[in-house]
């Protein structure tokens, strides 16, 4: 069986808990018995017999050939002994291994399998150049193997054995519970109690489920989800019991323990900031500027166990061209496929809103000022739109908004990744610069189920201090920006705006042409 789930010793303690009391077996073991130059085989009598089965279900996270399938050993000068290994002391039960281990020696996992599919265990030489010193009667082998490992894993093997794959039985371990009712939330407590209560860990005060709760949807980026992961559910109240008070885990020691783990990994977060803090990379909170808006990105350095949300300044400005949309990143090699993906979507929204079928005498050109490394992902498309309708209807945006989301080619706002980071991100910038009471952040509409925001941004936006907005479509994101209708059928609009000023350089631009054209003919005569 194919197990889709976390390699570590609690699971597998907890899964062995679990399915161990299905198990029967009447199965004992064997016993080989040495003299001289002969071995023979017997059912085992007791477990003390060196063959007997010790358990009818054993775990290996990582192991080698020996552990797992014996050895013969022959000392020098010494009668011959046989080492049992996992194989044998599960016999007729269960073997739950780590597939990580297994796919390290593709050897030892093909002479496994042969040996459970052929139900008996043959004895063989760890040098294969010196066959066995004695013959070894083969022992019969009744065996339920269950391989655990992550996607990753479970892919290799996939590669290594593709037949094997596509027999086998395959099930996950769902690592997060959907929340459609409060029976789920009661039941994801439980879990909580039986956790602790399972590694003898102190009592859980009611009074720490809601910041449990909170946690447990930031770690999940869902509101409606909550983590099934065993380690992460351990390590939360393991370090909140080292802040504990009256022998229980309450909200005051969840609270502490999450404060100190962000303090512990804050250095890299607090250096980063501190390149924005002193001017180093330019952000503008307070201002209004045309062709400039404040976009929203996050940033994952290897080994770093948080994301990062980084404020970026996009620009757009207007020059005299033959009407390409010029994406500097993607031109100088620094942007990903995804990034160029969605700022094709913008520009063929662009071409298809204001029915262009002719060729522009200017054009665009859009960057990520102080951008110097690869960058991937759409969730800076709306922010580039809102810049470019900006740099088009020359009109500035509020620089005190921060905006992120994808666009498709009808206009409608998608949602993008690491909402909370982003969010949290710009609201430092802004504290430091110093918080006005206008300046908030523009997402997605779909992405308000995965908000989970800090205490301090959460009591920013109660006083009045931040704001967050979603929109669903570019037209909310342009009347925030700017403060003037995308579209207004009886008022001024950034529409009007643009397609006035295309019309305007179209009509120099042909009496231009129409003037060249005469100059030509009459040089001719």
């Amino acid at each position: 069986m194919l197990l889709k789930g976390t390699e570590s010793e609690l699971f597998f303690s907890l899964f062995k808990q679990a399915i161990k009391p299905s198990i029967s077996t009447s199965i004992l073991g064997f016993s080989y018995y040495i003299n001289d130059n002969k071995i023979t085989l017997t059912k085992a009598k007791s477990k003390q017999d060196n063959f007997a089965v010790q358990d009818t279900c054993l775990t290996a996270l990582s192991f080698d050939s020996e552990m797992l399938l014996g050895c013969v050993r022959q000392p020098e000068n010494d009668p011959i002994k046989l080492q049992a290994g996992l194989v044998h002391q599960a016999n007729g039960g269960f073997l739950i291994l780590g597939l990580r281990s297994l796919l390290a020696q593709p050897s030892l996992w093909f002479k496994l399998k042969q040996m459970v599919i052929k139900q008996e265990f043959e004895w063989f030489s760890a040098d294969e150049l010196h066959p066995l010193p004695i013959a070894i009667p083969k022992m019969p082998l009744d065996l339920r193997i269950i391989l655990v490992g992550d996607r990753l894993s479970l892919t290799e093997l996939q590669d290594l054995d593709p037949e094997f794959y596509s027999t086998s039985i395959y099930s996950e371990f769902e690592n997060e519970l959907a929340v459609n009712s409060p029976l789920q939330i009661e039941q994801w407590f439980n879990y909580l109690e039986f956790l602790a209560d399972n590694q003898n860990l102190p009592h859980i005060d009611k009074s720490a489920f809601t910041r449990l709760y909170k946690e447990a949807t930031r770690y999940t980026g869902d509101q409606f989800y909550l983590p099934m992961a065993v380690d992460w559910v351990y390590a939360l109240l393991v370090n909140a019991a080292h802040y504990m008070q009256n022998s229980v885990i309450d909200e005051s020691a969840i609270s502490k323990s999450i404060k100190q783990k962000l303090w512990r990994e804050s250095y890299l977060t607090e250096r980063f900031y501190d390149e924005i803090f002193t001017n180093q990379i330019m952000i503008n909170t307070k201002d209004q500027v045309v062709g400039q808006i404040n976009g929203l990105s996050v940033i994952e350095y290897p080994g770093y166990p948080r994301a990062i949300g980084e404020p970026s300044r996009l620009s757009c400005i207007i020059h005299f061209g033959d009407g390409e949309l010029i994406d500097i990143e993607r031109k100088t090699d620094l942007a990903g496929n995804i990034h160029s993906k969605g700022m094709m979507i913008m520009q063929a929204f662009m071409m298809s809103e204001f029915a262009i079928n002719h060729q522009l005498p200017f054009s665009t050109s859009l960057v990520f000022e102080q951008s110097y490394s690869e960058i991937d992902g759409d969730s800076a498309s709306l922010a580039g739109f809102c810049a470019l309708i900006s740099a088009l209807s020359n009109q500035p945006i509020d620089q005190q908004l921060a905006v992120t989301g994808s666009v498709d080619q009808f206009g409608h706002v998608q949602s993008i990744g690491g909402v909370n980071e982003k969010i949290e991100g710009f609201f430092a910038v802004c504290q430091h610069q110093g918080l006005t009471g206008h300046q908030g952040v523009i997402i997605p509409a779909s992405n308000q189920r995965h908000l989970s925001l800090s205490d301090e941004v959460i009591n920013a936006v109660i006083e009045n201090k931040f704001s967050i907005w979603a929109v669903e479509h570019i037209a909310d994101a342009l009347y925030l920006l700017t403060g003037i209708p995308y579209k207004d059928e009886h008022g001024i609009s950034l529409y009007k705006l643009i397609q006035a000023r295309m019309q305007s350089l179209l009509l120099q631009d042909k009496k231009h042409d129409s003037w060249l054209s005469r100059w030509q003919k009459y040089c001719k005569k």
